[in-house]
């Protein structure tokens, strides 16, 4: 009689694992396509009635490869990020053929000279020159002010990602604390676990994380650099215009320098302006840092080119070479272009609504001054020696336009080896379809192993109960 009782516990108990391990192989199977899903497995252990005494629910995580994934994530919210302001600078350009557009109109302007100084006598000539150099000044400008909006842009950009990072601590600190009384619930606890390991990532595209387990159940995030980002509680991030800050408690720390990649390390690193410090720091040597400071200091150098006068050892200037001509009858004597910055140099008034004409013995000294060589161009980010007015816009152009294709083929290798690895990753973690439907089939047989059992005892506890009656 007891031989019968253990064979119907042994049995109820087979049919209980087998119940527990199809719903988490159908839940499995439904959340397959969940990329924050790693695969759930149980394990539970009876006594000797047939009891369960213990179930263990478990995912399958790959810890060093998941901190792999994390990093490169990391890698790839940085130069992501950088690629796009850096393909916007390139449309601000506005390459044609290879050729940005500001070139192209410095070009002209100086071609418009060459074929004024052929006819000097030629209205049309006149005509065509003025509205090159127009051109010309127009998209200093235009640039200028792409800079600018660029900028602001950025600075809506990083506004935004803080929003969103703190919202992110806040909800894995929140899962935190959920863990500690969810850890004992099995399923619910590795569901939950799931959904923090996907904002965990989603967070490492932003900035650079390191993760410790807590026995609680808890996961305590961390900067590379050790800084507290979720433990005891969440920190918050704030920006004041040169610093991103970190504030736990009353405690604030800047952490420019804790933020090596990830999407507000490099708009912080494009953003920045050493200029501004105190004491003031030289330009960074990498072409993806400081990139406002040195736009803006390379447009308002070119300009200044053309609007001051001559500098010690260098042939003389535009501006000397205009202005120090005898001026006639009807003719500008001065200040072909004025202002003196990217913003606003312009075509003089007077020779834009023809109230006076381009000087005829300038014509010929300006022509020269544009074609020689021996200029120097001091800017943050560039220091050209020994060029031409027309070779410090292709300097300036072509610096960008190296820097562009540099970061677009960095974030073309950071996306493919995070694709790859994050594919490695589900391989090992995630959930195999073939593997689980295989797994139900087995516990399908477990289950009729099990159920046959139990008929055939319940049928010899009715023929036995027959027996006594």
């Amino acid at each position: 009689m007891s031989s019968l009782f253990s064979a119907l516990n042994s049995a109820t108990a087979g049919l209980r694992t087998v119940q527990t391990n199809v719903k988490l192989v159908s839940d499995n199977i439904a959340r397959a396509d969940d990329p924050n899903r790693t695969r759930h497995t149980v394990q539970q252990m009876v006594d000797g009635s047939g009891q369960v005494i213990n179930t263990q629910y478990r995912r399958e995580v790959d810890t060093a490869l998941l901190g792999q994934v994390q990093d490169l994530t990391s890698r790839n919210g940085g130069s992501a990020v950088q690629s796009t302001y850096m393909q916007q600078l390139g449309d601000l350009l506005r390459t044609t053929n290879g050729t940005p557009q500001i070139n192209s109109y410095a070009d002209k302007f100086q071609a418009a000279w060459s074929t004024l100084a052929a006819s000097p006598e030629n209205e049309t000539a006149q005509y065509q020159l003025v509205q090159s150099a127009d051109n010309f000044a127009r998209e200093i400008r235009r640039v200028s002010e792409g800079v600018e909006q660029m900028d602001r842009a950025m600075k809506t950009d990083m506004d935004n990602s803080l929003t969103k990072v703190n919202g992110l601590l806040k909800d894995i600190n929140q899962i935190n604390n959920d863990m500690v009384s969810l850890k004992s619930q099995g399923a619910a606890g590795n569901e939950v676990a799931d959904k923090r390991d996907g904002l965990i990532r989603e967070l490492s595209g932003y900035m650079s994380i390191r993760t410790v387990e807590r026995p609680d159940g808890r996961v305590a995030l961390f900067s590379p650099t050790g800084l507290a980002l979720v433990d005891a509680e969440p920190a918050k991030l704030s920006f004041d215009g040169g610093n991103i800050n970190l504030q736990v408690g009353n405690n604030v720390t800047s952490i420019n320098n804790h933020l090596n990649d990830g999407k507000l390390g490099a708009l912080l690193k494009m953003r920045q302006d050493g200029s501004l410090s105190d004491p003031p720091k030289p330009a960074s040597g990498d072409p993806t840092a400081e990139v406002i400071r040195k736009l803006r200091s390379q447009l308002d150098q070119f300009a200044s080119a053309f609007t001051s006068a001559t500098k010690t050892g260098e042939p003389t200037s535009f501006k000397d070479a205009y202005d120090n001509a005898t001026a006639k009858n009807g003719e500008q004597p001065d200040q072909f272009f004025t202002g003196s910055d990217r913003f606003t140099i312009s075509v003089n008034a007077k020779l834009l609504d023809n109230t006076a004409k381009v000087k005829r013995l300038a014509i010929n000294d300006v022509t020269n001054a544009l074609k020689a060589p021996g200029r120097n161009l001091t800017a943050d980010g560039l220091n050209l020696t020994d060029t031409t007015y027309s070779g410090m816009a292709s300097a300036i152009t072509g610096t960008w336009m190296g820097a562009a294709k540099s970061i677009n083929d960095k974030q073309a290798a950071d996306k493919s080896s995070l694709q790859l690895l994050t594919e490695r990753y589900h391989s090992n973690t995630g959930v195999n379809i073939d593997e689980e439907i295989a797994n139900l089939q087995q516990l399908q047989t477990s289950y009729q192993a099990s159920a046959r059992v139990m008929q055939v005892a319940n049928a010899m506890y009715d023929a036995l109960e027959a027996v006594v009656r």
